[in-house]
């Protein structure tokens, strides 16, 4: 068993001792402990509990090594991509400032420029002299030969100076691993180490988030179906903490223990300002369901396309008895809030999953999908493809003798034997510089350079009592502040939503 999974695991059997007590002896000190404020659900006492932290991690390294420096104490606060830990790197450092070096090096670059330029000009008077009948074909054969070699040697030192940016990433990537961050936003609990011991597949501290809080109880089989997901409960720590907490029911196990006839129920309890710390015995009662407003199909036209900002809304089609509206509420005839609302684009996975935890209590169902989307990342223009080698050669001399000297001839690779007249991020001005070759006699073809990127959406299912996300904690965790969220104001169909909750692509 790992050290991540004792804790819990200690929490689970202290629970299980409390529930084999019989339910009058659980009113009994119910009653006798704190009076009877609220009304709970019939025939079902108030039950212990056990307050843990959401999520507990043992810090390790993905390399061996020695810890340099601990930067945070036992019982520190810690926010997200907080450095916790440095490791020597001495060596990777070194190895960072000499492929530096090799990157920013032109020498090679600016040698094989003036041999390539110097090889045209002696090709360019060997081909006079040749027309002239002043010098041989064999002659004309070996200086255009030594052009293409010197043009060639270029292009090598290019593809070496490519690689040693490549190899400097790589370095950076190396020495960036000896620096350990903080995934979550938390406290340190423990180290397992100290500066100066070696680290050998051994995690180093261990870190919690206990913000939201998770409160876990174990219920008698024979309460099972009457709790559900959504459901409000009142939370009450033990001494020497006090006060009442509200707390939502986020999991109910389907799977009942048949040892011991009881089941798992799990509780979310926001923590923001950290005064309720974990570990502590709890006793929990749960509240009487509040009823739905009944559901109807609505049918709505399809809707707009969505700005590319922080709402997607699902494809729909209309009027179809196999769609249903799964999202809109109507009470008296009044349509009311959407319960469904999508959060989005979320680059980052792991801010997904912060973002999860942080709306734990305000949702049913929180369901995260990822899509893969490409962008433009830049504009390039290329003459079109020539029947031969020779033809684009004759076409970059015509482009010499009307005076443009801004081109490329690609030797190798998918647009081998064709001409680059330009690269450009920026559309207007690769439109541009189209424009002005045309001008000048010469046609060109934009060819778009994308680049796919991942980019996650979160759909969230509210709670009957809440009509909009509250989504500041959500923001800080995006890092960006207008973080919002709007109804899915659409009909779905079951099938597509269920792949698109699947994180399953569909054609768009």
């Amino acid at each position: 068993m790992s050290k991540g999974e004792y804790y819990p695991t200690l929490a689970q059997a202290l629970l299980l001792m409390a529930c084999l007590s019989s339910t009058a002896s659980l009113a009994e000190d119910a009653g006798s402990t704190t009076p009877q404020r609220v009304a709970y659900v019939e025939d079902l006492d108030e039950l212990d509990c056990v307050i843990e932290p959401h999520v507990v991690i043992d810090l390790s390294s993905r390399v061996d090594g020695i810890v340099e420096t601990m930067e945070v104490e036992r019982g520190e606060l810690i926010e997200k991509g907080q450095v916790l830990v440095r490791l020597e790197s001495g060596v990777e450092q070194a190895a960072v400032a000499q492929a530096k070096v090799r990157a920013e090096a032109m020498a090679e670059i600016l040698a094989s420029n003036i041999s390539a330029e110097f090889a045209e000009r002696r090709s360019d008077r060997i081909a006079e002299l040749h027309r002239s009948d002043a010098v041989s074909t064999d002659q004309l054969d070996e200086i255009q030969t030594e052009l293409e070699l010197s043009r060639l040697q270029r292009e090598r030192a290019y593809e070496n100076q490519l690689i040693a940016k490549l190899e400097l990433r790589q370095a950076r990537e190396v020495l960036r691993r000896h620096t350990l961050r903080s995934p979550i936003r938390g406290i340190v609990v423990q180290h397992y180490l100290a500066p100066g011991e070696a680290v050998e597949e051994q995690p180093i501290m261990r870190i919690a988030q206990i913000d939201p809080l998770r409160v876990e109880v174990i219920v008698p089989v024979a309460q099972f179906g009457t709790i559900k997901v959504g459901q409000r409960a009142i939370m009450r720590p033990e001494p020497p903490m006090e006060g009442e907490f509200e707390t939502i029911v986020t999991i109910v196990d389907g799977v009942a223990d048949a040892s011991s006839g009881t089941f798992r129920v799990r509780l979310g309890l926001p923590n923001e300002d950290y005064s309720l710390p974990s570990g502590l015995r709890c006793r929990v009662g749960f509240l009487p369901m509040e009823e739905e407003p009944e559901t109807v199909i609505v049918a709505v036209p399809d809707p707009e396309p969505p700005e590319p900002a922080v709402v997607e809304q699902v494809a729909s089609e209309a009027n179809s008895p196999e769609y249903e509206m799964v999202n809109t509420t109507v009470t008296t005839g009044v349509a009311t809030a959407s319960r469904c609302q999508t959060i989005g684009p979320i680059t980052d996975a792991s801010d997904a999953e912060q973002i999860m935890a942080a709306l734990t209590g305000q949702a049913t169902q929180l369901r995260l999908r990822e899509e893969n989307r490409s962008s433009v990342e830049f504009y390039m223009l290329l003459a079109p493809p020539q029947p031969s080698r020779e033809d684009s050669v004759a076409l970059t001399e015509k482009m010499q003798a009307a005076g443009f000297s801004d081109f490329y001839l690609y030797l190798s690779g998918p647009h081998a034997g064709r001409i680059s007249l330009g690269v450009h991020r920026n559309k207007e001005y690769a439109l541009e510089r189209q424009e002005w070759l045309s001008e000048r006699g010469f046609e060109s073809e934009m060819v778009l350079r994308t680049k796919s990127r991942s980019q996650f959406w979160l759909d969230v299912r509210l709670l009957p009592q809440i009509t909009a996300l509250d989504l500041s904690e959500a923001g800080q965790v995006a890092g960006r502040l207008g973080f919002a969220a709007e109804a899915c104001e659409t009909i779905v169909n079951r099938e597509q939503t269920a792949q698109k909750l699947a994180g399953i692509s569909t054609p768009r």
